[in-house]
């Protein structure tokens, strides 16, 4: 026999091991649905590919399921270390966006207590001065940026 017919009946073998093998579907406790060649862990409703449900086999005794229960608001409560990482991500990002709008907020009201002509484009686009009202304004909202902003 020459390589290629070897070659073809090596795939046809291992295809038809394969094929016969079950794929199992069902989802976690944090509900991410999972496949798998292997069954779930026990305890576990799942499908296999054929679409037929197979319930549990066998319940999981009463005194541990009372045990997890009354641990389950600890659980819920403890944060696990990359939900503390992503918490101290996002910490850290706003601290970046409050002092960016802090330094923001200053130069605000620097530019509208300086005095001089400021100007503003409207919506027909077209350039407007602002009048001493205005710039008591502005120069306000800077204020109330700053109180808000800055530590």
């Amino acid at each position: 026999m020459n390589k290629f017919a070897w070659l073809a009946l090596a795939l046809m073998l291992g295809t038809a091991q394969t094929a016969g093998a079950a794929i199992y579907k069902w989802k976690d406790k944090d509900g991410v649905t999972r496949y798998s060649d292997t069954p779930p862990p026990a305890g576990v409703n799942y499908e296999t590919m054929g679409g037929s449900r197979k319930p549990q086999s066998v319940t999981p005794p009463a005194a541990p399921a009372a045990a997890k229960t009354e641990q389950q608001p600890e659980a819920a409560t403890a944060e696990t270390p990359e939900q503390a990482q992503e918490r101290q991500r996002v910490e850290a990002e706003n601290k970046r966006i409050r002092a960016q709008n802090c330094t923001a907020a200053r130069a605000n009201l620097q530019a509208f207590t300086q005095g001089g002509r400021l100007s503003r484009i409207n919506e027909k686009g077209e350039r407007e001065y602002l009048g001493d009202e205005d710039l008591a304004r502005e120069a306000e909202k800077a204020r109330k940026d700053i109180a808000e902003y800055c530590d």
